[in-house]
């Protein structure tokens, strides 16, 4: 996660560059607010602990995406994944 403090918006909320999803559109990387960033890196984390590798750019990519939801969505997608893995090594 390669996270850079951008400044405070117009709305008075502090805003940060991912700039590992920079995309020819937004060159300095997808912008969200400290409030999704705070959603966005536990969740990343918690998925890449689950499936033992770093994402891919488009798997970040929707992961920024889904970190605008409520949390109670992002727990209940981490409970899936987490169910999925349990799931994977009990089957081995």
């Amino acid at each position: 996660m390669d996270l850079h403090y951008k400044g405070v918006n117009s709305r008075g909320r502090a805003e940060w560059f991912a700039r590992d999803l920079a995309r020819s559109h937004c060159p300095e990387g997808l912008v969200m607010e400290e409030w999704q960033v705070k959603q966005y890196r536990p969740f990343v984390e918690g998925i890449r602990s689950c499936i033992g590798r770093d994402l891919t750019k488009d798997e970040l990519s929707t992961i920024a995406w889904l970190a605008g939801y409520e949390q109670s969505t992002i727990d209940n997608i981490m409970s899936l994944i987490k169910s999925a893995n349990m799931r994977g090594k009990s089957e081995k």
